[in-house]
């Protein structure tokens, strides 16, 4: 497309939400039986809304990294030899919008996505709630303080969208067009939705263990993994239930937030962008969370687009795409100078459903910081099968995950959607075609972006400890 936008002619705006650690098979936009993102539904009716999109990452970090600079975790660096930095070396697509004129604001919950690890560069405005204290006199805090009382924790998903809100109040009519992005906590572990939400999806007339669900939820996910807590099904059905009904109250937010764009008047010249990071394991191939895998729960994830005043609406594409392809599809559609180094991911106007991909790729680096937290916790059980990189290619058909410990695992998607069969040694002559392609992406890498060792202080240890990376 790459629209010549003259001076006269303002561009449209852009709002990226990421919900975090949100599974692509339990949301109602994408197939599911109970009504869990109904204004996600209404959402994708004035855009169009993709089946297949994959993650290149498990995990926060390396996957928000991909999606900002449309590159894989080898080119841009992060969580590559315990790498975290998104280096300078990096163009992002904040950066990219500035140049060209964009009022640029962003807000996140996460000291992973923090300026002390440089995806702030880009943004002339980066609200970092993490960083809020307890008591925060200013009125949307004391809401939010009020609302935790009479209608239950959120996460500070509605405080993030009220400091949204007052943002576009501000600045959304202004002469510059706008990029505003956000990253929902919302649906990350523990899974403990408002009590109006996790009512309406609760399991009724549970008779297991409460407990051992509330603590899964919370923490011992990995007490799970290494054995120490066991869940009935019965009892692991109350915790999907409990994340589902978190998905759904993130849902009601997102509608709101679209709701105010179009009492601002501004809906319709807006690009919305809702995706996920990574998703989360229950209990498949005995993992909680997410991180250590590779396999569909963690790196298939939503992908909406919506701009009613420029794309077509209510379409589905079920053709293999990456969130490498989300900032050169920006870059496209609005005409922006790209980075000198080209992306990897490629642009998908005009969104023809054509075939973009033949394969896609996921990566996660070796997880030295978490293995050294779990066997300080758990001393006496081996985690040393997760001491090891992983890469994946995955087609219409297979997925091949690679472990730098020599590990192979073949999966034929179309009949096992659910990874449980290693086909590898059965079908090796397919494991010899994928592990050429993702030999011939590892070579066409070239030299990774080094970032830089951070020192971790106090309140950063503590906010990644209260999002359970210990």
């Amino acid at each position: 497309m790459n629209q010549a936008w003259g001076k006269q002619v303002k561009r449209p705006n852009v709002v990226l939400i990421v919900m975090d650690a949100t599974r692509f098979d339990w949301l109602s936009v994408h197939g599911y039986p109970e009504q869990t993102t109904p204004h996600l539904e209404r959402l994708a009716e004035d855009g169009i809304i993709f089946e297949s999109a994959f993650a290149t990452a498990p995990w926060t970090p390396p996957s928000h990294a991909s999606l900002f600079c449309g590159t894989y975790p080898s080119r841009h660096g992060v969580d590559v030899a315990e790498n975290l930095f998104l280096s300078e070396e990096n163009r992002t697509i904040a950066q990219m919008l500035a140049d060209a004129g964009y009022r640029t604001f962003g807000i996140l919950p996460d000291v992973h996505l923090s300026s002390l690890r440089g995806f702030h560069r880009g943004f002339q405005e980066y609200v970092e709630t993490w960083r809020i204290p307890y008591l925060h006199l200013e009125y949307d805090w004391l809401e939010c303080l009020a609302r935790n009382i009479l209608f239950g924790r959120d996460k500070l998903t509605h405080y993030t969208n009220r400091v949204i809100q007052r943002w576009l109040k501000a600045h959304a009519r202004g002469p510059e067009p706008f990029f505003a992005f956000v990253n929902f906590k919302t649906v990350h572990n523990s899974y403990q939705p408002p009590y109006a939400f996790k009512r309406q999806f609760e399991l009724k007339g549970f008779g297991g263990d409460l407990r051992k669900a509330k603590d899964y939820s919370k923490r011992d996910g990995y007490s799970y993994m290494a054995g120490r807590l066991e869940l009935t099904e019965e009892e692991f059905a109350l915790v999907k239930s409990w994340y589902r009904g978190a998905i759904a109250y993130l849902d009601s937010q997102i509608g709101l937030l679209a709701q105010f764009l179009r009492g601002m008047s501004v809906y319709d010249d807006t690009i919305i962008i809702v995706t996920a990071d990574h998703g989360e394991h229950f209990g498949e191939h005995q993992l909680a969370y997410h991180l250590f895998s590779l396999y569909e729960p963690l790196i298939h994830v939503p992908l909406i687009m919506s701009w009613p005043a420029g794309l077509p609406r209510g379409r589905r594409i079920g053709e293999l795409v990456s969130l490498t392809d989300v900032a050169p599809t920006l870059v496209d559609l609005l005409g922006l100078e790209p980075p000198r180094e080209p992306m990897q991911g490629t642009s998908l106007v005009p969104f023809d459903g054509r075939r973009y991909h033949e394969e896609v790729f996921a990566e996660f680096g070796r997880p030295h910081y978490m293995l050294e937290r779990l066997r300080a916790k758990f001393a006496d059980h081996d985690f040393s099968q997760f001491d090891r990189a992983l890469q994946c290619v995955r087609t219409r058909e297979y997925k091949l995950i690679v472990g730098s410990d020599g590990t192979e695992e073949l999966y034929a998607l179309a009949e096992d959607p659910l990874e449980s069969k290693d086909r590898s040694i059965e079908l090796s002559e397919v494991v010899q075609d994928l592990r050429s392609r993702l030999q011939a992406w590892q070579s066409s890498m070239g030299r990774h972006h080094k970032g830089q060792r951070m020192d971790e202080d106090a309140s950063v240890l503590k906010a990644l400890e209260e999002m359970g990376y210990f």
